[in-house]
């Protein structure tokens, strides 16, 4: 079964979509975000394809790119309201990391970064997403104390 594209959705649905993009981009205040949608595989051909939502931060100071949060579901809709929850409950269910690391490619200093994560490899899966490990040298993983 395939999904319609954008150009063969109602022109609510679209507002919509683009509504709670925006509402997302104003609770996470300044931070560069993209939203990467990406359909994912289903066993079954006939079955209507789940729709995955990989949040991305983009630092510009070191242009990096970091998993901020995936979410998944049968529409961009659903998917966008699931992850705005989750924004508004993150800090309450999460720990605070900052991260010391260097990319050695690169070259330069030694960069931190912080990601708030369920535990050190939930942290360590959003600083690594789509990138090649052997390029990053992790110097310090710190759990942050709660203000």
């Amino acid at each position: 079964m395939d999904r319609p594209n954008a150009i063969q959705q109602p022109a609510e649905v679209l507002l919509k979509e683009i509504e709670l993009e925006n509402q997302i981009r104003e609770m996470l205040n300044d931070t560069q975000i993209y939203f990467d949608y990406n359909l994912v595989p289903q066993a079954d051909e006939n079955a209507y394809p789940t729709i995955k939502l990989d949040l991305i931060t983009i630092n510009k100071e070191h242009n990096q790119k970091f998993l901020f949060h995936s979410t998944k579901g049968e529409t961009k809709t659903s998917i966008l309201q699931a992850m705005i929850t989750y924004i508004l409950e993150y800090k309450k269910h999460q720990e605070s990391y900052a991260i010391e690391w260097l990319d050695v490619k690169q070259g330069g200093g030694v960069q931190t970064s912080w990601f708030r994560g369920s535990d050190i490899f939930d942290v360590l899966n959003k600083f690594y997403y789509e990138k090649e490990k052997s390029r990053f040298k992790i110097f310090k993983i710190k759990l942050m104390p709660e203000a």
